[in-house]
């Protein structure tokens, strides 16, 4: 099972999913919730306004366009468009492992646009903003 989820990120937004994961569920179970991100690369990532952690289950470094994540020691939830400081060549890659929770959908030209900081509010797509 799958979470339907609507990604705000300032007036942009996206669509996607939470998995089916220990940290997928957890997130799921705490929607809605904001992060004011910063931007490092092709990547926006900021500590969540709810505690989620911790979640520890196998993380990853390479991630790919779209992949949602979250990292338990830092409660960061990250969103990966492209490549960052990390990446070796095109591939994009987290700066230490993190947790996949899940996919979103975008136009990543509009996404690499905007400026950090940005307010993200991760919902359910049921829930009105």
């Amino acid at each position: 099972m799958t979470y339907p989820i609507r990604i705000k990120i300032n007036e942009l937004v996206l669509t996607g999913e939470l998995n089916e994961t220990k940290a997928g569920r957890a997130l799921a179970a705490g929607l809605p919730f904001t992060v004011q991100a910063q931007r490092w690369g092709d990547e926006f990532y900021g500590n969540t306004d709810k505690k989620f952690g911790p979640l520890s289950e196998d993380a990853q470094e390479v991630m790919e366009a779209g992949d949602l994540a979250y990292h338990d020691d830092s409660g960061w939830f990250c969103i990966f468009w492209g490549p960052t400081p990390s990446s070796q060549g095109r591939e994009i890659r987290a700066a230490f492992p993190v947790q996949k929770v899940g996919r979103v959908q975008g136009d990543w030209d509009q996404v690499g646009a905007l400026q950090a900081p940005v307010a993200i509010r991760v919902e359910s797509l049921e829930q009105e903003s």
